[in-house]
């Protein structure tokens, strides 16, 4: 009775190895690789968001410092 029983919980833990050995997760949560025309459509998008941020950027860092030295002025002008 105890060497069925020893081999019935062998032969469970071996199924439950097996299983758990051959499930694996990381190829279905990886994203499958881009084709070459997307990453051509990526890198372009990429090009066009930076050709339009860098203009927006440079105004507002200059507004800023616009602002700077307004704010300079007038608490020069207070004291």
């Amino acid at each position: 009775m105890k060497k069925k029983i020893m081999v019935a919980a062998m032969a469970l833990s071996c199924g439950c190895a097996a299983l758990f050995a051959c499930s694996n997760n990381n190829e279905a949560e990886s994203e499958p690789p881009k084709g070459v025309i997307e990453q051509m459509t990526d890198n372009a998008a990429k090009k066009a968001v930076n050709r339009i941020r860098s203009p927006l950027d440079k105004a507002r860092s200059v507004a800023d410092q616009e602002q700077d030295r307004l704010n300079d002025m007038d608490q020069s002008l207070n004291d």
